[in-house]
C-alpha cells in the first residue's frame, strides 16, 4: 500500500491534542506516526506521497453502529415516498410504478410518511388498488419501518383480509365495518413484506454499490449491520435470507464490518460465521444478536408508561415476551456475545434495563450489550443504563426528520427525556451514534448538526461539537469492540480517516462538508478539488 503524509491541516482527535499536531503518517494501510510534519516525514519512506490539506481538518473516519444493508439495497431499487406531500401524489407514484412494473410483481413503496402528508394520514386499501389497478399487490412502508399500508389484493394474498385476523407482537387494522383499512403494524408488516417477490443478486450489487459510494461521500468507514437470518425484523418474510445475501455482498465493500444477526436462535451465529461475515483479520465480524422489546415513535407502536399525548387510546405494542426476551438475552452473553436490544418508548426501555439488570446479577462479567435507540426515558431508567454499563445505541438525525411531531406525540413532560443525549452522558452512558438506515439519512454531519442544535426539541439536552463527534468515532468504535482498530488518529490504528472543509466541533456541522475519505490508505472518495496530492519531496 502506498505511504502517505498528511500536512498542512488540523488534526481532529476525540481526545484533545497539542496545537503543533497538524500531519499524520501512513503506511501499510495503518497510522505510523502523528505530529509535526517533520517527525511524521522522518517516518516514511523518501518517496511516499504528500496531500496537501489546505488547512482542512483531518479526523477520525465516521461509524455507524445501526443500520440494515440489505433493506438499503432493496430501497434503491424501489418506490421511495419521502417527499410526498398529499395522498394524490402517492397514489400517482403508485400508479406510475405500476405502469413500468412487471403485471406480476408487487409495487413496493418506502419511506411514507403521514405527518407530511397534507391530509395527515395514510392512504387506505381501496385507494392504492384504484390506482394500482386490479388484483395488483401493492405495499407501501411507513418511514418507522414498522408499519405498513396494503392494496386490498395484498391484504387477501397474506390472509389479512379477514376480521378474525390475530398476529402475534402485531395488529392489522379493520374499520367499523369489519373491513381491513390497509394499515398493520408491527409484525404484521413481516407477511407484507414477503409479498416483494424475487430479488437478484443483480439487484442487491447494484443497491449495494449505489448506498456504499453514498456512505463514503459522507465519510463513513465502518458499519455495523443488522441482517435478518428469519421472518423476524423489518424485512418480514423477505428477509429469512438477508443473511446469506449479506454474506456474499459484505466483501465487495471498503468498510469495516460488524455484523448483527436478527434472530430467536443464538446459533445461527456459528452458522454464518463460517461465512465471509466472520474474517477478524479482514475487518470482518460477527459477534452480536438484536432482538425487539417494542415499536416506534411515529406508529405509536412505542411502549409507553402513558399514551402517546396526540393519540391518548394507545401506550403502544410489545412485541416479544419478556421470559422469552430473557432467554434469547442469556444465550447470547453466554456465548459471549453482544446483545442489542430494540427499546424505544420509556417503558420499552425500564423492560431493557429490567433485563439486563437480571442477566448481569444472575452472570456478572465484562459485556458490550447495547440498547438500541432509547429515544424516551426516566431518569430511573438512565441511571440504571449507566449501572449496567450499557451502551445507548441512537440516531440524533431523528431530531430533524421527527421535528414536526414529536413534541406532540411524546408532550411536554416526556420531551426533556426524549434523546436525552446530555442526560445520559452526564449519567456516564456512552452514546454511539448510528443511522439505522434506510429509515433515516446516513448523513453523520447532519446528524452532528442536530445532536449539538436542537432548540425547540428540549434545547437542554444538546450536547458539544466534541461529545458529537465521540459518537460516531471513539464510543462507535468502542460499542462494536474495534477500539484497537479503528475510530481514532493514533499510531498502530487502522488509517480510516476523513478529510473535512471545517471543524464539526467549531462550526455548525451542517455548513461542513466532506472532501476525502480514506479507508486503510486508499482514498476511495475524494471530492473534486478538495485537497491537493502535489509531487513527492
Amino acid at each position: 500500500m502506498t505511504a502517505r503524509l498528511f500536512t498542512g491541516g488540523r488534526l481532529l482527535r476525540p481526545d484533545p491534542a497539542p496545537a503543533a499536531i497538524d500531519s499524520l503518517a501512513v503506511a501499510g494501510g495503518n497510522i505510523i506516526a502523528v505530529g509535526t510534519e517533520a517527525q511524521c516525514r522522518a517516518a516514511l519512506p523518501a518517496d511516499a506521497e504528500v496531500v496537501q490539506l489546505d488547512r482542512a481538518v483531518l479526523a477520525p473516519g465516521f461509524v455507524d453502529t445501526h443500520l440494515h444493508p440489505m433493506v438499503m439495497s432493496v430501497f434503491e431499487q424501489q418506490l421511495v415516498l419521502d417527499s410526498a406531500t398529499s395522498i394524490a401524489e402517492v397514489l400517482d407514484a403508485v400508479r406510475d410504478q405500476a405502469r413500468t412494473t412487471d403485471a406480476g410483481r408487487a409495487v413496493i413503496g418506502f419511506q411514507l410518511d403521514d405527518a407530511r402528508l397534507a391530509e395527515r394520514r395514510l392512504p387506505t386499501a381501496a385507494e392504492l388498488q384504484a390506482a394500482a389497478g386490479p388484483g395488483r399487490n401493492v405495499v407501501l412502508l411507513r418511514r418507522d419501518g414498522h408499519h405498513a399500508v396494503a392494496s386490498e389484493a395484498a391484504l387477501r394474498a397474506v390472509g389479512f383480509d379477514r376480521p378474525d385476523t390475530i398476529v402475534e407482537g402485531g395488529a392489522v387494522e379493520f374499520d367499523a365495518s369489519g373491513v381491513a383499512t390497509g394499515l398493520v403494524r408491527e409484525r404484521a408488516v413481516e407477511p407484507l413484506l414477503g409479498l416483494l417477490g424475487d430479488v437478484t443478486m443483480d439487484d442487491l450489487e447494484a443497491g449495494a454499490a449505489s448506498w456504499s459510494e453514498r456512505l463514503l461521500r459522507q465519510g463513513v468507514t465502518a458499519i455495523s449491520a443488522m441482517c435478518q437470518t428469519t421472518a423476524e425484523g423489518p424485512s418480514g418474510g423477505a428477509g429469512t435470507f438477508e443473511a446469506v445475501g449479506w454474506s456474499a455482498l459484505v466483501d465487495r465493500l471498503p468498510f469495516d464490518v460488524q455484523t448483527i444477526l436478527i434472530t430467536p436462535d443464538v446459533g445461527d451465529v456459528d452458522v454464518y460465521r463460517d461465512t465471509p461475515l466472520h474474517r477478524p483479520g479482514a475487518g470482518r465480524r460477527l459477534d452480536a444478536v438484536k432482538l425487539f422489546l417494542d415499536g416506534t415513535l411515529g406508529g405509536c407502536t412505542a411502549c409507553l408508561h402513558l399514551p402517546s399525548s396526540d393519540h391518548p387510546h394507545t401506550s403502544g405494542l410489545a412485541t416479544l415476551d419478556p421470559d422469552e426476551a430473557y432467554r434469547r438475552l442469556e444465550a447470547t452473553h453466554l456465548a459471549g456475545l453482544s446483545a442489542c436490544v430494540h427499546a424505544i418508548g420509556d417503558a420499552a426501555n425500564a423492560r431493557a434495563a429490567e433485563l439486563f439488570g437480571r442477566l448481569l446479577a444472575a452472570h456478572p462479567g465484562a459485556h458490550r450489550h447495547r440498547v438500541e435507540h432509547a429515544s424516551v426515558l426516566d431518569e430511573a431508567t438512565i441511571q440504571r443504563i449507566a449501572e449496567l454499563g450499557l451502551t445507548a445505541v441512537v440516531q440524533p438525525i431523528n431530531l430533524h426528520s421527527e421535528a414536526h411531531w414529536l413534541a406532540d406525540r411524546v408532550g411536554a413532560q416526556r420531551l426533556s427525556g426524549t434523546y436525552a443525549f446530555r442526560s445520559l452522558l452526564e449519567a456516564g452512558v456512552r452514546l454511539a451514534g448510528s443511522s439505522d438506515a434506510p429509515i433515516e439519512s446516513t448523513d453523520v454531519l447532519a446528524a452532528l448538526d442536530a445532536a449539538v442544535h436542537r432548540p425547540t426539541l428540549a434545547a437542554d439536552q444538546a450536547i458539544s461539537g466534541l461529545d458529537a463527534l465521540r459518537m460516531y468515532t471513539t464510543a462507535a468504535s468502542a460499542v462494536r469492540g474495534t477500539e484497537g482498530r479503528l475510530g481514532s488518529l493514533a499510531v498502530g490504528l487502522q488509517a480510516a480517516l476523513v478529510v473535512l472543509s471545517a471543524d464539526p466541533t467549531a462550526v455548525r456541522p451542517a455548513e461542513v462538508h466532506v472532501q476525502r475519505t480514506v479507508i486503510g490508505g486508499i482514498a476511495p472518495f475524494v471530492a473534486q478539488g478538495a485537497c491537493r496530492d502535489p509531487p513527492s519531496h
